[in-house]
């Protein structure tokens, strides 16, 4: 898929956030063909905004997960309640593509956050865990995956990748990013895909690391936007950048887990839309 270069002096994509209702992907059109994405090179420093063409086809829109012959999918443990994930699973689909994100930013400060791979070299996470709430970027970011006793391997990224709408706007509706790693570790351990459906009462589960142990619990989907899902499965701030998977669709994520309000009770993760799904197959396929 063509990418085309932009100045950094674009001017940012704006989009229509629908009301509290559940909508399919068949029913969303986005006003924009386009998606502004920016980038920052982590070797280099080098900053570029590029534009990315948003997909109506369905192969994009619904990408399989992938699973290597020695990776076997599981059942769901601990549906209502979060759970410690046991570490004889932690080798096996989806738990071996999920692993906890490291970033040091330019003003000093440092934060954790969670990731998982979409590809074989491809990350993803919230766009806050990269760029933090005081305004700065990700100067390092490392990713590592879980083991008995600790992390396998940490793996350094190279580049990374945040749409506009959160790096300007700061956009709760565009939390997202993803950065590239240094290795092809996906094609061993597996690599998460998405789907761009979901509805109101869909089981879903979140898995993260809200601690040093990963740790998944799921619940119901309670509303649905044309951006944000609502859901009551319990999370704490070391799940921002968990997937939100529904595990009766090949364990797709329908959503990257971001944060929650204490008024509503509720948590939330920002929707796999179409422009998210344009970028996240973009970036599988570099």
């Amino acid at each position: 898929m063509r990418k085309v270069l932009l100045t950094l002096a674009t001017l940012t994509l704006s989009v229509l956030i629908g009301g509290d209702l559940t909508i399919y992907a068949s029913d969303i059109e986005s006003e924009n063909n386009v998606i502004q994405i920016y980038e920052k090179n982590l070797e280099t420093g080098e900053e570029t905004r590029e534009n990315i063409p948003v997909s109506t086809d369905e192969n994009i829109l619904n990408a399989e997960s992938y699973q290597t012959e020695t990776i076997s999918p599981t059942i769901i443990i601990g549906e209502d309640e979060s759970v410690q994930v046991p570490d004889f699973l932690l080798s096996t689909m989806p738990y071996s593509a999920i692993g906890r994100v490291k970033a040091t930013y330019y003003d000093g400060t440092s934060a954790t956050g969670t990731g998982f791979l979409f590809g074989p070299n491809d990350v993803a996470t919230a766009a806050h865990v990269l760029y933090n709430k005081n305004g700065s970027i990700a100067e390092t970011v490392s990713f590592w995956l879980p083991g008995t006793g600790g992390p396998v391997a940490t793996y350094t990224g190279t580049q990374l990748a945040i749409p506009s709408e959160f790096m300007d706007n700061r956009d709760i509706n565009y939390d997202w990013g993803m950065f590239h790693i240094n290795s092809n570790i996906g094609d061993t351990k597996g690599y998460l895909g998405w789907t761009t459906n979901i509805s109101v009462d869909t089981t879903v589960q979140v898995i993260g690391y809200p601690s040093d142990q990963m740790m998944m619990a799921g619940k119901q989907v309670k509303s649905v936007t044309s951006t944000l899902i609502k859901y009551d499965v319990d999370t704490l701030p070391g799940n921002s950048g968990s997937p939100v998977l529904n595990r009766s669709l090949d364990d797709q994520i329908v959503a990257i887990h971001t944060g929650g309000s204490d008024s509503e009770q509720l948590n939330r993760g920002t929707r796999v839309t179409s422009r998210m799904a344009s970028v996240l197959s973009t970036y599988r396929n570099e």
